[in-house]
């Protein structure tokens, strides 16, 4: 597409104006307000978090913001990042599976859609649940016959009653 414009050289800020008003409209036709927009959400989007020593960018798309063809695989993983976040901060123990139905689904359907942010948090995620597993105490081969803290008392008398 070739956009011709003709600008009277006498007054430069018009000039400027004009060919900022060609970009813009050039880049509206190309979809590139659209890709704008969504790097302005992206941008809003996203929160500094420390996470298992490591400092992670979160995304966390509000649901009526996310425009892409995998819109349910994005709104179930972000609420699970959100539930690992929880435990996280309860110092609770994660279960994590080594690879995310959602992430895949959502690399494979929409390529466009940015998911580094959630790679990284998983990995921090990961990387918490490892360093739980090992500050788990070994158990004592003994701990499954544990004597009860006080003693059984038995009827020595042999009195009927």
């Amino acid at each position: 597409m070739v956009l011709l414009m003709f600008f009277q050289p006498g007054n430069v800020f018009a000039q400027l104006a004009g060919a900022n008003i060609a970009a813009h409209g050039i880049l509206k036709l190309m979809g590139g307000d659209k890709k704008e927009k969504q790097e302005k959400i992206m941008d809003e989007s996203t929160t500094q978090e420390k996470i298992s020593g490591s400092n992670v960018t979160v995304l966390r798309v509000k649901e009526s913001a996310i425009k892409s063809k995998a819109k349910s695989n994005i709104i179930a993983l972000q609420n699970r990042l959100t539930q690992y976040n929880i435990q996280y901060k309860n110092n609770q123990p994660l279960d994590i599976p080594k690879n995310d139905s959602d992430l895949i689904a959502i690399q494979n359907t929409d390529e466009d859609w940015p998911t580094e942010d959630y790679v990284s948090e998983l990995r921090a995620y990961k990387r918490y649940a490892f360093q739980q597993k090992q500050k788990l105490p070994a158990t004592p081969a003994d701990s499954l016959n544990i004597t009860p803290a006080t003693p059984i008392k038995k009827d020595t008398t042999s009195a009927k009653l």
